[in-house]
């Protein structure tokens, strides 16, 4: 139900000045007050036609008029409102209804400046929107639109609206569930390959600067290098460097920032990006996809650099969006700092919860780059609990899923991870020490992928 969907997005202020400002029927008051009163367990359909001796037809038509009274009410009075309050709150489906509805009703009988500034708009708000809910065939769609509607595109433009199309492409394949790492490595590759020579000898900045990063987006599949990962991302900082007339403002800073959580990912430098992150902090919030993105860097990094107070405060912050709970693949971001923050600090029983709830979000929206941590954090849970006997099946059962996946020590150091649990256990069962190579691997090779979680565990190293 869209209603209760909106409900839960909005915070107890903005329910209260709805409450104010509310001019529909006293019926549709009362269906506003049930449906308030539990967004996440609405009433049912059946139930609320009953209790108001209604059709579903009349339901439906009244529950449409308070969600328009409620974007009334809320919406910011300015062009294109509707659409601006709808991405704030993560309401993709209601947003492309609503960008049909403007683009039908309102582009045709209007001039080639506000048509290209819609097009714009819709090209770029829906890149605020998590990967895994956008509609790429829409995205590329309202890119072309925007590129017909320039009047004189600079050079290439049509390239720089491509690229940007593919690295949001390359975003949804961990959504796949049935393809390897290895397999969306491959097809990262395939989808950038076309446009490669003509991307690196462009002329026009944004072409070039979003190349540099797509070539570093597609990286991410591979065991590569930071090294290798930073020198696409130092590239594209060096374009925006060299053309600031091309770029907004704070571009370099955000590109700086992702250098700086590329140099933490391996937790060598994590105090050093820790400081440019709190540079960089200006009270940005999850309400757009680039705030959530800024966030959980910020507390992922701080985490790495052991400040725990800094880490939680940032994901207080990050959580006080109340929008972002019914976008799994956002919100999970969430819940897997606060499972690691849990578990760094002894909360087990808290940390069990956000782990449960992680594991329910994932079955929801599926992304493989969730469901690896999830696993792990359920092994180290029943690990540090003293089950043994569960924690040892967890170890054999997720071994096996990795390999199903092709997820192999030649393209993840997660086995040693598995492995390394496994071995304490038997040194606390049967004083059968670890041997030394496993124990190089799990601290030099996993620790460097996976800094987070060797942290989780090092307490526990002989």
């Amino acid at each position: 139900m869209l209603l209760a969907n909106l409900l839960r997005t909005l915070s107890e202020e903005e329910v209260k000045k709805i409450r104010r400002d509310f001019r529909l029927s006293e019926r549709a008051c009362l269906i506003f007050e049930r449906v308030a009163a539990s967004p996440s367990l609405p009433p049912s359909v059946e139930r609320l036609t009953k209790a108001f001796g209604i059709t579903k037809e009349n339901l439906y038509r009244i529950c449409s008029e308070i969600v328009d009274e409620c974007v009334r009410i809320l919406a910011p009075k300015e062009e294109f409102a509707t659409l601006k309050f709808l991405r704030s709150k993560y309401l993709y489906r209601p947003f492309v209804t609503e960008l049909r509805r403007v683009e039908n009703q309102l582009i045709p009988k209007v001039g080639r400046e506000i048509k290209e500034r819609f097009y714009e708009f819709a090209f770029h708000q829906q890149m605020n929107f998590p990967v895994s809910i956008i509609d790429i065939k829409l995205l590329e769609e309202m890119g072309k639109k925007w590129h017909k509607s320039k009047q004189n595109p600079s050079r290439d433009d049509d390239l720089h609206i491509k690229l940007r199309v593919i690295f949001m492409q390359i975003g949804t394949l961990p959504t796949k569930k049935k393809m390897t790492l290895g397999q969306m490595g491959k097809q990262a590759q395939a989808m950038l390959e076309p446009l490669r020579e003509a991307a690196r000898n462009s002329q026009n900045p944004l072409a070039l600067y979003y190349y540099y990063q797509t070539e570093w987006y597609a990286c991410i599949f591979n065991r590569d290098h930071v090294s290798t990962r930073v020198k696409f991302l130092y590239n594209s900082l060096e374009v925006v460097r060299k053309n600031p007339g091309w770029f907004q403002a704070n571009w370099e800073a955000v590109v700086e920032l992702q250098i700086a959580n590329e140099l933490a990912s391996d937790g060598k430098k994590a105090k050093e990006s820790l400081e440019i992150f709190r540079k960089h902090y200006h009270g940005q919030t999850s309400e757009t996809s680039r705030g959530a993105i800024f966030l959980s860097r910020f507390m992922n990094i701080a985490f790495l650099a052991q400040d725990l107070k800094t880490s939680r405060e940032i994901l207080n912050q990050f959580e006080n969006n109340s929008a972002i709970k019914i976008i799994p693949s956002i919100f999970m971001m969430a819940l897997l700092a606060r499972a690691k923050l849990e578990l760094a600090e002894g909360n087990l029983v808290a940390a069990t919860k956000a782990i449960e709830h992680a594991r329910y979000s994932n079955k929801e929206s599926y992304f493989l780059a969730y469901e690896l941590p999830i696993r792990g954090l359920e092994t180290i849970v029943a690990f540090k609990c003293g089950d043994f006997v569960v924690a040892d099946q967890l170890v054999g059962r997720n071994i096996k899923w990795l390999r199903s996946r092709r997820i192999s020590l030649g393209t993840s150091a997660w086995i040693y991870f598995y492995q390394m649990i496994q071995s304490i256990i038997h040194l606390r069962m049967t004083g059968e020490s670890i041997r030394p190579l496993l124990l190089k691997h799990f601290t030099n090779d996993f620790r460097a992928e996976y800094p987070d979680f060797f942290l989780l565990l090092e307490s526990d190293l002989p």
